[in-house]
Formats: structure tokens, C-alpha cells, sequence
């Protein structure tokens, strides 16, 4: 059995091609366009070029929805957990942006995230190895 800590070590997927985000304060009309090419089991970076424009605070609670794939988006309410400004040095890893942690999310949401991130990394592996069989 896979502990939560361990899902999160490995629960890391990077996308060549960015998912697509939507994002807004609870209860709002404002809805923001972003993109994310870095999601876990527990949150996302969003790639932002000045971050110090991001237009939420840490203190906000945004409404995010993540297309993971067509006909698959998901929701939930997360809080920034980190900016990376262009000049740290984590922007060398990373880049610059804004790291979400998912703070509150419905079982069926998690399950699909949680099978999207699996799928991916399985299909990731059998990539790497193609001489291993995926079950």
C-alpha cells in the first residue's frame, strides 16, 4: 500500500503541452486564463512571468477548474502556497510563477485527479521501459 507522502513524491506530472486553468475568487464573476504544466496529487505551478502580478493574495481562496484532458476538467478551491520570482533560485528548476496547493476538493474530483496522474506516470514509465508490461 502507497502512504499519501509517497503519492506526493511521486505524484509529480510535467507536461510538454500546458493544461488549461481557470481560475477565480469564490463567488466572483472574474475568471482568469492561465495554464499549468505541473500538476500533483496536491496542487500545481502555474508558469507567471511576474508573478508579483498575480492577481489573487496568499491570504485568497480561488475556485480553480483544470481541464486535464477534453471531456475531463476537474474543480476544486486552492490557496497559493509559494511565488517563484524570476531572479530565486529555484526559477532556475522551475521558472518563475505561483505553486497552488488544493486546500478543500469533492471525492469524485480527487479520484479523477488522482487516475489522471496515475495513468500518466504509467504511461510515462512504459515510455522509459517498453519492455515492461503496464497493468
Amino acid at each position: 500500500m502507497t502512504t499519501r507522502k509517497e503519492s506526493r513524491k511521486n505524484g509529480r506530472i510535467k507536461f510538454a503541452e500546458p493544461l488549461k486553468v481557470v481560475m477565480g475568487s469564490i463567488g466572483a464573476e472574474v475568471k482568469y486564463d492561465m495554464s499549468t504544466r505541473n500538476i500533483s496529487h496536491t496542487g500545481f505551478f502555474l508558469d507567471f512571468d511576474k508573478p508579483g502580478r498575480f492577481p489573487f493574495t496568499p491570504a485568497s481562496i480561488m475556485e480553480i477548474w483544470i481541464e486535464l484532458e477534453p471531456g475531463n476538467t476537474i474543480f476544486f478551491n486552492g490557496k497559493m502556497a509559494r511565488v517563484v520570482f524570476p531572479g530565486d533560485p529555484q526559477a532556475a528548476e522551475t521558472g518563475p510563477g505561483i505553486a497552488v496547493r488544493i486546500v478543500q476538493i469533492d471525492n469524485k474530483n480527487e479520484r479523477a485527479l488522482f487516475e489522471f496522474i496515475d495513468r500518466r506516470q504509467k504511461e510515462k514509465e512504459a515510455k522509459r521501459d517498453p519492455h515492461s508490461s503496464v497493468a
